[in-house]
């Protein structure tokens, strides 16, 4: 149920602007008519009542997380028959998806590397809490840039709880083309902290190219991932090796832990050159 401007939600946050919609919810900003604050209302569709179960474990794993490049979750709740909210600071900036689309042209290198070692640390942190929590939707669209230049990983709407005895959910399998790996794709199988590795390593590719890389399935019927320096020559031979690992169709030929993807991409950018 997309919610209207002006509507006021759970007697306190005034709907402002729908930011963005897909098929499994909706982003707003809106005003906490309590704190007199701007913030960022996160819609989700689901409301069965094992979803409701679900969203209400994972939102309170959510609310505890303190890191500098993700935002603080600071409310959630849900509304029978209607759906479940997540409230949480809104980042001013552009997100990446925004940059690229104005560039029209591959970002520099050491520039889009910077921004995704950021990533790689909250990605860290999310990866080695109890349970671990998986985003299972990182894509340049949900990656923002504050004016200051710090990169935020925002839009948690499917971000799961790690349980390695239980196969991917229904809330879980939102995909997107080129960035999801193929196990997110199927039911049957597990997407862990190497999933996300393989969205950021094709966040990369994207940034650094102005291409999608092809959707992981196709690949997986013998599509060709093209190198990144065959559209950008500018692209590094070290900074290419480490998108080409992070793309692995096979999660266990990947890197296995965020912080390896940004060692391989940082040991090539001198700290002099990042900005």
């Amino acid at each position: 149920m997309t919610l209207n401007i002006g509507q006021i939600l759970n007697n306190r946050y005034r709907i402002v602007k729908l930011l963005g919609e897909g098929g499994f919810g909706a982003v707003y900003r809106a005003w906490d008519m309590q704190f007199n604050a701007v913030c960022a209302v996160k819609e989700n569709f689901e409301a069965t009542p094992e979803a409701q179960r679900q969203f209400m474990r994972e939102a309170n794993l959510l609310h505890n997380l303190r890191h500098p490049n993700l935002p603080l979750v600071t409310d959630h709740f849900i509304i029978p028959t209607q759906g479940q909210y997540l409230v949480m600071d809104y980042i001013e900036g552009d997100d990446l998806q925004t940059l690229l689309d104005n560039a029209h042209a591959p970002l520099p290198e050491a520039q889009a590397v910077n921004w995704l070692s950021q990533i790689c640390d909250a990605l860290a942190y999310m990866h080695t809490q109890t349970p671990p929590i998986i985003h299972r939707d990182l894509k340049p669209a949900n990656i923002k840039i504050t004016p200051q230049g710090k990169a935020m990983l925002v839009d948690f709407g499917i971000a799961k709880v790690y349980d390695p005895n239980s196969k991917t959910t229904k809330a879980a399998q939102a995909v997107t083309p080129g960035f999801s790996p193929q196990e997110q794709y199927e039911a049957t199988m597990t997407t862990d902290a190497r999933s996300d590795i393989y969205a950021l390593g094709a966040t990369l590719y994207n940034l650094l190219t102005n291409q999608v890389p092809p959707v992981s399935l196709s690949r997986n019927m013998g599509a060709p991932l093209t190198p990144p320096r065959a559209f950008n020559p500018k692209v590094s031979l070290n900074v290419e090796q480490a998108i080409l690992k992070a793309l692995e169709m096979m999660p266990t030929r990947r890197y296995q832990h965020a912080e390896e993807l940004k060692r391989a991409l940082t040991i090539v950018v001198p700290p002099t050159q990042i900005y």
